[in-house]
C-alpha cells in the first residue's frame, strides 16, 4: 500500500467503526485485569500464539515448563528436540520453535545472560525498539512481549486478527499487520489495547 491506513481519506469512519465494534465485544464478555508476566516467558508464548488458539498456546507451553528446568535450558537444546517435545502437527511449529531460540540466543549474546532486567530499566520507548530489533520477529510477537511482558502501549496483530477487522470495516484489504498494528495503538487508549486484545482473542465465532 501506497498509503497507510492513518494517511487515508476515509479514517475517520475506520475509527468510528474500531469504537463500535470495541463497544460491541466488551458488553459480551467480561474482561479479567492485565496480569503481567517474565518477558522472556511472554516472548515464548507470543511465538506460540499467533494465527492458533489460546487453549493450543497454553498446551504448548505447559509442555515446555514440564520438559525444561528453565528457559536457558529451552535456549540451547535443539530445534528439533523442542518441535518432538511440543508436537509437529502444531501450526508452523517449525518457523515458530526457530523464532524463539533465534530471539533466546540474540537476548542472551546481547546481555550476556538469559535476562531482561537490563532492558526493564529503559523508558519503554526504548524497550519496543530493542524488541523490535530482535532478529526475525514477528510484530505480532514484539507487541504481546511489550504488553504483557512490560505492561507497554502495544497490540498484537496476527493473520487472524487482520482478517476480523477486515471483515468489520476496520481496516481495508491490503492493510499490513505493521500498519494494523499502528492504528490500533494511535486509536485506543493505553487501558484499552489490553481489554480490546482480549476480547477478540476471546470473541466466540458466530
Amino acid at each position: 500500500m501506497s498509503e497507510t491506513i492513518l494517511e487515508m481519506k476515509h479514517a475517520t469512519r475506520h475509527a468510528d467503526a474500531l469504537k463500535s465494534f470495541s463497544r460491541k465485544l466488551l458488553r459480551q464478555q467480561e474482561i479479567p485485569e492485565l496480569t503481567l508476566m517474565d518477558p522472556l516467558t511472554a516472548l515464548v508464548r507470543a511465538c506460540l500464539s499467533y494465527d492458533t488458539t489460546e487453549s493450543r498456546a497454553d498446551d504448548a507451553m505447559k509442555t515446555i515448563h514440564t520438559e525444561f528446568v528453565d528457559l536457558n535450558e529451552l535456549r540451547v537444546a535443539t530445534e528439533l528436540e523442542v518441535i518432538e517435545m511440543i508436537g509437529p502437527r502444531y501450526p508452523d511449529i517449525e518457523a515458530r520453535v526457530s523464532q524463539f531460540i533465534t530471539c533466546l540466543n540474540a537476548i542472551f549474546a546481547r546481555e550476556h545472560s538469559l535476562t531482561l532486567d537490563r532492558v526493564r530499566t529503559l523508558p519503554k520507548r526504548e524497550i519496543r525498539s530493542f524488541l523490535r530489533e530482535l532478529p526475525g520477529i514477528h510484530p505480532f510477537v514484539e507487541a504481546y512481549t511489550m504488553l504483557f511482558g512490560f505492561g507497554g502501549h502495544a497490540f498484537p496483530v496476527d493473520q487472524t486478527i487482520l482478517r476480523t477487522l477486515t471483515d468489520e470495516g476496520i481496516i481495508e484489504q491490503g492493510t499490513s499487520l505493521l500498519e494494523a498494528q499502528k492504528f490500533l495503538e494511535q486509536q485506543l487508549k493505553d487501558d484499552e489495547v489490553y481489554r480490546f486484545f482480549y476480547a477478540l482473542r476471546h470473541r466466540k465465532k458466530r
